[in-house]
């Protein structure tokens, strides 16, 4: 899903009437634009949660990854 691109072609050409960001319960952000046809568009962003994990081995202060469990 990276670099996923999603196209909104209904909003282009509207006029805005009104524009409000906010905190959404989920710890993420909202933007919210009116239209002046009574229509509105709403994007949410939310946190999202990643997991990493690796066998190291250490030694002279040096960290070399022996498996990386994440790819």
């Amino acid at each position: 899903m990276a670099n996923q691109m999603i196209e909104c072609p209904e909003v282009a050409g509207k006029t805005v009437e009104r524009l409000r960001l906010a905190d959404n319960d989920l710890g993420g952000q909202e933007l919210h634009l009116e239209f002046i046809d009574g229509t509105a568009f709403s994007l949410i962003i939310e946190p999202k949660t990643t997991r990493q994990a690796r066998l190291v081995a250490q030694s002279d202060g040096t960290i070399q990854t022996l498996r990386n469990y994440s790819e």
